[in-house]
């Protein structure tokens, strides 16, 4: 039997539309919490608006209405089911979710999710996944799990490696994000941002040894700082875990957009 890893299954694809007409691609994932099934995904995903300087990012100013998200099958198997996800109700408000306190300035957003029909599709909530308090520390390689491409078969996301380049305990003072050195593509923006280690593993309480990988969750891609140059460096901005808890534990409805 081919094996998978879980967090490839935890990452899913999604396609934003308005009705008919696709307007783009981008990344998303599945949080879970008393047993509450949640997408989570960047706010400039959702409204095609820049969250710093409040521009539409599409070229014609539209916006989607849905998302239409590629879930995993019923049984553990290649592919993807497609899933159209509401993003506003009959009267143009929004659905999604935003931070309590910093609204849509933090570019995270948690859409809540009808639990799944078993026999059409399943979740996999990447925070019901193995794993390890790994260190987190400056310098160390990431992976930031994504669809540069849209949904190709077999509906697995790519593992783009980069490496933290911000001080992990100074997020909060200035920035509320942490940085990381990394070339991506549009398409990768919502994915989730791991730290992967295996064999000998440098976790919060020490060093460990084990035989399978070790992996952290850490937070939530939202694509690369923009600059005037391209050939500047290349630094992505990553938010951290502990928003999405914010956001889902004082569920706030975005009311700007």
């Amino acid at each position: 039997m081919t094996k998978i890893d879980p967090y490839s299954e935890a990452t899913v694809p999604v396609e934003q539309y308005f009705n008919g007409t696709l307007l783009g691609v981008a990344t998303a994932f599945i949080f879970e919490k008393r047993e509450r099934f949640y997408l989570i995904t960047n706010y400039h995903v959702v409204a095609m608006i820049d969250p710093n300087t409040g521009a539409n990012l599409h070229k014609k100013a539209a916006r989607p209405n849905k998302l239409r998200v590629g879930f995993c099958l019923p049984r553990r198997d290649f592919g993807k089911v497609p899933i159209d996800i509401p993003l506003r109700d009959k009267d143009d408000k929004p659905l999604w979710l935003v931070h309590p306190v910093h609204k849509n300035k933090i570019d995270v957003v948690a859409i809540p999710l009808e639990h799944p029909k078993k026999d059409e599709f399943r979740y996999e909530p990447i925070n019901r996944l193995p794993k390890e308090e790994l260190s987190v520390q400056i310098g160390m390689d990431v992976f930031v799990l994504g669809y540069p491409f849209g949904n190709l078969s077999p509906g697995l996301p790519v593992w783009k490696r980069g490496s933290i380049a911000s001080e992990p305990a100074l997020v909060g003072i200035g920035h509320r994000y942490m940085l990381i050195d990394s070339a991506s593509r549009p398409g990768m923006s919502g994915g989730p941002v791991i730290l992967r280690s295996y064999g000998t593993h440098l976790t919060e309480s020490g060093p460990s040894i084990t035989t399978e990988p070790a992996t952290r969750f850490i937070g939530l891609y939202s694509g690369r700082l923009h600059t005037k140059d391209a050939l500047e460096a290349q630094l992505g901005m990553v938010w951290p875990r502990s928003l999405i808890e914010e956001i889902i534990d004082t569920p706030t409805l975005d009311k700007e957009t």
